[in-house]
């Protein structure tokens, strides 16, 4: 079944939403290394780019842990690093780092998440 369309965002949303990112994710979600760009979890389409979209991510595509995350897609998807086309980003967990420990967590569109057992993400991956 295909579901509606999301509706396109302003340019000042989008800027809130890389905003909003930038200022929750100032080091690698991944190695918590610096030099981070906003990448999108899910691949960039209309109405996506949204807090619970984006983290943060060393390198650039080619390199870094950016650069992982492009060469190692289902790696990437079952790290929560990368969300499948369909599947609600608030609803796939990701993993990052918290006080130099992993851990699994819901991104919200407040800029915010919520911490989830490794038992909950793994369901919520797998299905």
């Amino acid at each position: 079944m295909i579901g509606q369309r999301r509706p396109a965002l302003t340019p000042a949303q989008e800027r809130e939403a890389y905003r909003i990112a930038t200022e929750r994710d100032p080091a690698c979600v991944r190695c918590g290394g610096y030099g981070v760009t906003r990448d999108h979890r899910q691949n960039r389409q209309r109405g996506n780019t949204r807090p619970s979209n984006l983290q943060g991510l060393c390198g650039s595509g080619t390199t870094g842990c950016h650069g992982w995350k492009t060469g190692n897609p289902e790696a990437a998807r079952n790290t929560g690093f990368a969300v499948p086309r369909f599947a609600d980003p608030t609803e796939w967990p990701g993993l990052r780092l918290q006080d130099g420990h992993p851990i699994w967590v819901l991104y919200d569109d407040a800029g915010g998440w919520v911490e989830i057992t490794p038992a909950e993400a793994k369901q919520r991956i797998e299905g």
